[in-house]
């Protein structure tokens, strides 16, 4: 800075004064000088700080101006995508809408149908209401007649199996129809079941075999009185051996045996011929056939009747020394104790029960 003109004359005046004086002037003029840079420095500081609070406040700015304007994209982006479904939307609707005409259309077509929809469901009602009737009428005619089967089959021919194959099936048809009205009669024919299913059944096909055997083997049975195809003395053996040996062995028992004593007692039987062996056989095999025939009807009189005749017939005709004959004799004494035709149950009480209820749903009207 330039000095007033008058600060040569202070400068004279300063020089003319007293040291003291001096160095205090000096000194306040450092002093002044120092508050001066100081002033300076503050100054500078002020502004430097200034400078920086500016460049914080730009940058700050710019960084705001910044994150506006991508929110403001983010919001443009985000209100594109609000317009496209906002779009989709109303052409959803519009769609709707017209669905909802059409749907409306077609409520009023089944409106319409509906007295005939109801005349429809009636008339199947009706259909089914017979066909049930006639598929309940067949099948209760299909128990009737499996019942009957059942009492014939038992009564008649004693099978109990399919008297208890028929009372079952009748059963089954029993129980397709669901009727509470039918369980007595349910109940009554399981009683009937279990009655054949407990009862005591003897194996007639085994005695059926048993007598065919013997029937069979009756055929070639020896016949007391009957005449050996081949004479041989008593005591006299054949002999295998060759040429003269055997020769003389003959020769000697000719001899011996030309002259024959015997004693003939009370229990001599007569000579029987051979078509008189076979009457015997057939008569046998007749009784046995008889005897297997009423086996299987479960004829229980004429059975044991056979079987005795069969036995006595057996005993007095035929030779007992034979194994056959005792074969077919001790069979014959095992089936005498058989019991063919056990007591059988009474099984036409399912039959009673629904004949019963078919004549009461007759009267009913």
């Amino acid at each position: 800075m330039n000095e007033p003109p008058s600060s040569l004359p202070v400068l004279a005046d300063e020089a003319a004064e007293s040291p003291e004086a001096s160095d205090r002037r000096q000194t306040e003029r450092r002093n002044e000088d120092r508050r001066r840079i100081e002033r300076a420095s503050v100054r500078s500081m002020v502004g430097i700080l200034l400078a920086g609070a500016a460049v914080v406040l730009a940058a700050l700015t710019l960084w705001l101006h910044y994150d506006a304007t991508q929110r403001l994209q983010v919001m443009q982006t985000q209100q594109k995508t609000l317009h496209a479904d906002f779009t989709r939307l109303q052409q959803a609707l519009t769609a709707a809408n017209k669905q909802v005409g059409a749907n409306a259309g077609q409520l009023e077509a089944l409106a319409r149908l509906n007295p005939q929809v109801a005349q429809l469901a009636d008339s199947v009602t009706e259909l089914r209401g017979r066909v049930d009737a006639g598929r309940r009428a067949w099948t209760l005619a299909e128990a009737h007649y499996l019942l009957k089967v059942a009492n014939r089959s038992l009564t008649l021919t004693r099978n109990v199996e399919t008297a208890l194959i028929a009372l079952q099936a009748a059963d089954g048809r029993l129980h397709e129809l669901r009727d509470p009205g039918l369980n007595g009669v349910r109940a009554t024919l399981a009683r009937e079941i279990q009655a054949l299913q407990v009862m005591h059944r003897p194996d007639i096909t085994g005695i059926a075999a048993r007598l065919a055997g013997a029937e069979e083997l009756a055929g070639q049975l020896p016949v007391i009185g009957s005449i050996p195809d081949r004479y041989r003395p008593e005591g006299t053996e054949e002999s295998s051996a060759p040429g003269f040996a055997r020769a003389w062995q003959l020769l000697r028992s000719s001899l011996t045996n030309m002259i024959s004593i015997r004693r003939i007692g009370k229990d001599a039987v007569e000579l029987v011929s051979l078509e008189e062996q076979n009457v015997r056989r057939q008569h046998l095999q007749l009784l046995l056939f008889s005897a297997r025939l009423a086996a299987v009807r479960g004829d229980h009189e004429m059975f044991h009747h056979n079987i005795a005749s069969a036995r006595k017939w057996l005993t007095e005709m035929f030779d007992p020394r034979d194994a056959a004959v005792a074969n077919i004799n001790e069979t014959l004494r095992m089936l005498a104790g058989t019991q063919i035709a056990p007591e059988l149950p009474d099984i036409a009480g399912s039959l009673r029960m629904l004949d019963r209820l078919a004549s009461d749903s007759q009267s009913t009207p």
